[in-house]
């Protein structure tokens, strides 16, 4: 009896160093994160949980979020004080088509500019921030940025000045990006915003320059066919859930090229 409690406990901490060694080995590799950034469509203004499908509701063990200085599976409620943005369906799908475990970072502001609030020559801007909360995650656990995701425009759609300069503002956040992010080739889409001209008169401009970018493994997505809600400005549950989708397509295709290109 004595003799197979022994042997028992010798499997037991076997096993126990085997796995401590998985998990030390799966800790060592890099984690693909992806950033995600912009404004109150990224934040999720008019997101429901309780409209999401069932296995969006549900908690990602193979989507991390970097919340408050660690990194948590993603789920919705965690992700912002109220409701989700684009990362649900984001992570639920890139993670069922790369295979792998994905981290994302997230930083996004509702009403915030690009010209000077995002802007990476604001030494107090949100782009600090942003790098801030990356080189922060960065010292939790190994992690390689792969790609970022931007969604925003409709504040700088106000003004036609910042309107006008968005073309050359969105080329040099990314080119800043990819240095700061130490990625040369960081995939970046950005989501073509389409406020209502009512209210957001410059907005063609905008819209323009996001589709327009010629900056290398840059793509944008068509987020006119989103449903949005009773203001016309901020996407519903299923309008973001269809965002997210469509940004994983797109970062996807872009990852798909790339290997290509390499081969």
């Amino acid at each position: 009896m004595t003799k197979c409690i022994f042997r028992l406990c010798c499997l037991l901490i076997i096993a126990a160093r085997s796995s401590n060694s998985e998990a030390a080995a799966q800790d060592s590799k890099p984690l693909k994160v992806f950033v995600l950034a912009g404004q109150s469509n990224m934040v999720g203004a008019g997101a429901v949980i309780s409209e999401l499908p069932p296995e969006l509701k549900k908690e990602q063990e193979n989507a991390l979020f970097f919340s408050e200085g660690k990194w948590i599976s993603l789920v919705p409620g965690r992700t912002e004080k109220t409701g989700f943005g684009p990362e649900i369906a984001f992570g639920h799908k890139i993670t069922e088509e790369l295979k792998m475990p994905i981290g994302i970072i997230k930083h996004s502001i509702g009403g915030t500019n690009l010209a000077i609030q995002w802007s990476p020559t604001n030494a107090k801007s949100l782009y600090t921030e942003l790098i801030k909360k990356v080189n922060d995650a960065k010292k939790i656990r190994k992690i390689e940025i792969v790609g970022m995701l931007w969604m925003q425009g409709e504040a700088d759609s106000k003004d036609q000045k910042m309107a006008s300069s968005y073309a050359g503002n969105l080329q040099s956040f990314i080119r800043r990006a990819r240095k700061d992010l130490a990625n040369p080739e960081l995939i970046f889409v950005a989501g073509r915003v389409n406020p209502p001209t009512n209210k957001f008169p410059f907005e063609a401009k905008v819209r323009k320059a996001i589709e327009n970018c010629k900056e290398l493994s840059y793509a944008f997505i068509d987020c006119d066919n989103f449903k949005k809600g009773s203001d016309n400005l901020h996407y519903t549950t299923s309008g973001l859930v269809d965002m997210g989708n469509a940004f994983a397509d797109s970062v996807i295709k872009l990852i798909a090229k790339k290997k290509e290109s390499q081969s």
